[in-house]
């Protein structure tokens, strides 16, 4: 599962509509999602800037990447 930001106005104007519809998901569902339990809000909180920090820099984000990178490392300090 990967994000990017909208690549033009059109893109942005659909992605506005679908949140409006209601097709909007939270960051922690789609985390939940991918992993089969809720959460931590530290694990929000890291994904959350790591998709800011791709969206500053017009990158792609696998976010099931991001999630599992983050599971390794608290892996490692366990």
């Amino acid at each position: 599962m990967s994000a990017r930001a909208p690549i033009d106005d059109e893109e942005r104007i659909k992605a506005m509509m679908a949140i409006l519809n209601g097709h909007g998901r939270s960051i922690a569902d789609v985390i939940e999602e991918i992993t089969g339990h809720a959460p931590s809000e530290e694990t929000v909180e890291a994904v959350t800037n790591r998709l800011r920090m791709a969206q500053d820099n017009g990158e792609n984000v696998d976010i099931a990447e991001v999630v599992a990178s983050l599971n390794r490392m608290a892996d490692a300090w366990a």
